[in-house]
């Protein structure tokens, strides 16, 4: 059903309730900066796979590892461009529109921008402004960014970007994939440690609680209630990297040291390779005594992420190590 309140109309107001939960958040954040999680290929990788899936785009297994190897995917290339902008997301700045807009549209519309020219857009049953009004819209929401940086909490813009980026749609695809991108480039600005944030993994996961938190701020005419609901899911984020970094790698173990003595950087190595190197006789041994730590320490990593248990998995040295 074609709904008839426009969003890019609705009101912007800070509640307590919103004030609350972003400085809650601040403090949570604040406790794991210290950690050393670093934004990474696998961070990428991972934002591009779902922000792809939101709009419908699934990449198989063999095509999220040759991103993951950092190789062309000619049958997917809307994927590649995702995962470079992805990649430079942390060189960017988050509050200059040229910076991000020109790199987005560059990467992923080499063939000429979607510029939305009608007052509809397939997936989104709300009315749109006029494509005549798009670059002024979108000016203005940067402005305001730029004018209430210290007035409006980071966490709380990320939100409100998000929002207004859906409202105005301003290509005549993509636009979700759009604001995914200025929402983490924002919350990377507040905190590098965010650029690690499993955002577009759980902003699809908590799709339909998104929907109907968007429904109900239109209804009431006011962002309040989609921010509260996209805290919530950036809390969860938060509590992900909490837990990721307080884990503890097995740095010790003979076995992993051993492990790595015998495997050359670049190389994929088949389970029964390595335990012919190894000098074991199980499979089974080299998984626990092995690869696990390895992998649990992000030491190693494997051909086909996806199918951890895939029987043609292979394993090679992290790339940096």
């Amino acid at each position: 059903m074609t709904k008839t309140n426009a969003p890019y109309k609705c009101a912007f107001s800070i509640s307590n309730e919103i004030l609350y939960k972003s400085v809650e958040l601040g403090v949570d954040i604040g406790k794991i900066s210290v950690s050393e999680l670093r934004y990474g290929i696998e961070d990428a990788a991972e934002a591009t796979k779902y922000s792809l899936l939101t709009e419908g785009i699934a990449l198989t297994p063999s095509q999220y590892r040759g991103l993951l190897d950092k190789e062309e995917i000619p049958s997917e290339p809307i994927a590649n461009a995702l995962f470079k902008t992805y990649c430079k997301l942390p060189h960017l700045d988050a509050y200059d529109p040229e910076s991000l807009v020109q790199t987005f549209e560059a990467n992923l519309f080499r063939e000429g921008v979607p510029n939305r020219l009608s007052r509809r857009v397939k997936g989104f049953d709300y009315p749109l402004p006029a494509h005549s009004k798009i670059e002024a819209l979108i000016k203005g929401l940067y402005s305001f960014a730029n004018n209430g940086k210290r007035k409006v909490h980071p966490l709380t813009l990320s939100c409100l970007f998000y929002f207004e980026i859906l409202a105005i749609q301003p290509y005549s695809e993509y636009s979700k994939m759009f604001a995914l991108l200025v929402a983490k480039a924002i919350l990377g600005d507040y905190n590098k440690l965010l650029f690690a944030l499993p955002l577009e993994r759980l902003m699809l996961k908590n799709e339909k609680m998104l929907d109907a938190a968007y429904e109900e701020s239109v209804d009431k005419g006011d962002i309040g209630p989609f921010i509260l609901a996209m805290l919530s899911i950036i809390q969860e984020g938060v509590d992900t990297l909490s837990r990721r970094s307080v884990r503890k790698p097995k740095l010790s173990s003979d076995q992993v040291k051993r492990l790595l003595s015998v495997m050359s950087k670049g190389r994929y190595y088949g389970a029964l390779e390595l335990c012919s190197l190894l000098g074991l006789k199980s499979r089974l041994g080299l998984s626990k005594n092995y690869l696990s730590p390895a992998l649990e320490a992000g030491l190693i990593e494997r051909s086909n992420p996806l199918s951890p248990t895939s029987r043609s998995q292979k394993y090679r040295l992290k790339e940096g190590r």
